[in-house]
């Protein structure tokens, strides 16, 4: 896996919502906010419960988890449910670092790790790593080291992301594109399309410097073969020079922007409705435009070379144990970890859903890659670069580049001024945190 070592998303829908739509099979209807992972059933079994993002529970992310939940029940004489709460992203971290009824096991992002390490008796997980090494070859090598604490494994790695470019493709057909034989391999290509896009009177793209990191510091992935990326007494190894391009790069892209702001919903609408050619989204949206009927294909953030390193700041979550000083009950939440993370767990996810991975066999196998979003994010995961280190730092610095790019396309940097404004914002956090 080619990748420089270096932080996600989640629609949200309400917890009454989820239960009024009934629960999950096999789980407590009980659940909630309030369920605390220390209560067992009368019968002497195990009552666990398990927090996770609120679309997981959705559609058919709903229903793989429903049936996950629902085999793991019958295979295990010592549990006698499992309650599956769902919460948007604030609340889960917020619940979490909150340390008040805390579940057993929970589903967050690999970029709070440390955070949780601070907050929660994370239960040590290394036992499944040691018993059974086909299972923890399976993941990406950096997705074990990441979730390696001190010698001891404290998560286990679930699924990941690039952003990735969904192209328009009645957009390209009116601007006389050849969609399907005109790829983007490359920045050049990219700007080729914008500008006939934008020749044929439709709008390019949204703007790729401002309103969040993932455009401008997907920009800067591509060049993560040539960023020293690391931290040394308390500052960044990374050197501004090693930025400059990035920063062009964005320049580049104002003159096809329309100005609306990365994620947001006008610029949604706009690519929804045939007026806009090209849009950076995360792979979870992709069943908005499905259900919209309009018509694209998926792409990659382009590489600088033909056949070179493409970009887009990868994202992960993890599955995390809350350790509850009962070892029989430690056993039960470390089985359900193991099931998350084994082969055909991930593979059905992968397969039905799309969206990718932590485990490295899964990524490669082509029977779980029957979509093309998840083909897409397969080669993805190959370059790019992550967000953070996770697991180890809890500083973000990919995302000091959100308050930088608008300077450089508003005319207030040059390029190079803001590379170097950059990693002097990336050593202020660095400096806030401590590390």
């Amino acid at each position: 896996m080619k990748r420089k070592s270096l932080l996600v998303k989640v629609l949200s829908v309400s917890l009454a919502c989820l239960m009024a739509a009934g629960s999950l099979a096999g789980c407590n209807s009980g659940g909630g906010g309030e369920v605390s992972g220390s209560q067992t059933a009368t019968d002497g079994k195990y009552d666990l419960t398990f927090w996770t993002y609120s679309d997981m529970v959705l559609n058919d992310q709903g229903k793989l988890l429903d049936g996950w939940v629902e085999d793991f029940v019958a295979e295990n004489d010592d549990v006698n449910s499992i309650s599956v709460v769902a919460k948007d992203d604030a609340d889960l971290l917020t619940s979490l670092m909150a340390g008040v009824g805390l579940p057993d096991m929970f589903c967050a992002a690999g970029r709070d790790s440390v955070s949780f390490q601070k907050a929660i008796d994370l239960l040590d997980l290394t036992p499944l790593y040691e018993e059974d090494q086909e299972w923890s070859d399976g993941f990406y090598s950096e997705a074990r080291d990441a979730v390696t604490i001190d010698g001891k494994k404290l998560a286990v790695p679930f699924m990941t992301f690039v952003p990735l470019i969904f192209r328009n493709t009645t957009v390209l057909e009116a601007a006389g594109i050849d969609w399907e034989n005109e790829p983007l391999d490359t920045w050049e290509d990219f700007y080729d399309q914008c500008q006939r896009v934008k020749d044929a009177g439709y709008d390019a793209t949204h703007s790729w410097s401002t309103g969040h990191f993932t455009c401008p510091a997907g920009i800067l992935a591509c060049d993560a073969e040539n960023l020293t990326i690391g931290v040394e007494n308390g500052k960044t190894t990374i050197k501004p020079e090693q930025c400059v391009r990035a920063f062009e790069t964005i320049l580049a892209m104002e003159q096809y922007s329309n100005g609306m702001v990365y994620a947001s919903q006008a610029a949604t609408e706009a690519f929804k409705t045939d007026q806009l050619a090209f849009l950076c989204a995360g792979p979870w949206t992709e069943p908005d435009y499905q259900q919209a009927g309009v018509k694209y294909d998926i792409q990659l953030i382009p590489a600088y070379e033909e056949g070179g390193w493409t970009g887009g700041c990868e994202g992960q979550d993890w599955m995390y144990g809350v350790d509850s000083g009962d070892e029989g009950r430690n056993d039960a939440i470390r089985r359900w970890l193991k099931k998350m993370g084994d082969y055909e767990t991930q593979k059905e996810f992968t397969r039905v859903i799309g969206r990718s991975t932590l485990r490295e066999d899964v990524m490669h196998d082509p029977e779980a890659l029957e979509l093309d979003v998840a083909k897409k994010l397969s080669q993805g995961l190959e370059c790019g670069m992550y967000q953070m280190d996770f697991g180890h730092s809890s500083v973000f610095w990919v995302s000091a580049i959100t308050d930088v790019a608008p300077l450089v396309t508003s005319g207030e940097l040059t390029p190079e001024e803001a590379a170097q404004k950059y990693v002097d914002a990336i050593n202020a956090l660095y400096a806030e945190a401590g590390e």
